[in-house]
């Protein structure tokens, strides 16, 4: 019920009134109270919500595929390399190549494997971070 009416207020859904009818709408779950009168009961009821739920687990789901294409993340930030890893389950590995590095995110220059590789999901993706280093205090920039 207050779906509905948040709906409304933000003007996605109509009450009925006027030139616009009544309709379902990517909101709704698709389910309404007269989808719910069974003979038996609230008993009825719960039953069949805890077979629809029993066969939800036994359906067979998508899994994702065991290899994935390594990405090409010479030239990212190493916080983007390290969400593009991990959304394709790579475990990422940097290698710091500047000896004091500024607090600021590095660049990655190379990797290891290259792409077009395949590898298993969770494999290692190694890659060599450069940072700017930090100047020598009392130096100043030209």
């Amino acid at each position: 019920m207050h779906r509905e009416l948040y709906d409304e207020e933000i003007g996605f859904r109509r009450s009925g009134k006027g030139l616009a009818s009544r309709a379902s709408f990517p909101s709704d779950l698709g389910w309404g109270p007269a989808d719910f009168s069974f003979a038996g009961g609230w008993r009825v009821a719960g039953l069949v919500g805890a077979l629809m739920a029993i066969g939800d687990l036994l359906a067979p789901h998508p899994r994702p595929p065991g290899r994935v294409p390594v990405p090409d993340v010479r030239g990212l930030f190493y916080s983007v390399c390290l969400e593009v890893a991990g959304r394709l389950g790579l475990q990422a590995t940097a290698i710091r190549l500047t000896d004091r590095p500024m607090p600021v995110d590095g660049l990655v220059v190379d990797q290891s494997p290259l792409p077009p590789a395949t590898v298993h999901r969770g494999s290692a993706l190694t890659v060599q971070v450069w940072h700017p280093p930090v100047r020598p205090t009392g130096s100043r920039p030209a």
